[in-house]
């Protein structure tokens, strides 16, 4: 499969499990497919958090996404809506990107070098002899 047909199957996926997050313009996911599955655990964790404390007469704002990017070589979920431990369950999502490989999902570590990257050894190897052979 090819990567665009990747991401369309992935963000139909995301949009169809989770219409309540994904129910505006949010700007698709701008981010390399090793950090998809973070971000379908990250979702599955909120929604089933606010469903539960909203069965069990807690108020917790449904969370809508805004926007979810690579920035700085670390994920960034913007959201409205929510609580204090979906705060959490953010920061946790963003902390394990910063030691995910953004292209394949393997332990991965942030590079500098210009553009800061978050890759596995072999991605960044890969990503250093492309660069010198556009020099």
């Amino acid at each position: 499969m090819d990567e665009m047909k990747e991401y369309d199957a992935f963000a139909k996926r995301m949009e169809e499990e989770y219409p309540a997050m994904f129910v505006g313009a949010y700007g698709g996911f701008a981010v390399g497919k090793g950090w998809w599955p973070i971000i379908s655990v990250l979702c599955a964790n909120i929604q089933q958090h606010i469903d539960w404390a909203n069965r069990n007469d807690q108020v917790v704002p449904q969370v809508v996404v805004a926007q979810i990017k690579e920035k700085f070589g670390g994920l960034r979920f913007y959201y409205d809506g929510g609580d204090d431990y979906v705060r959490g369950l953010v920061q946790m999502a963003e902390d394990w990107a910063n030691r995910t490989c953004e292209t394949c999902g393997e332990l991965g570590k942030q590079r500098g070098g210009g553009w800061i990257r978050t890759l596995c050894d072999k991605h960044e190897a890969e990503y250093q002899a492309r660069k010198n052979n556009n020099d």
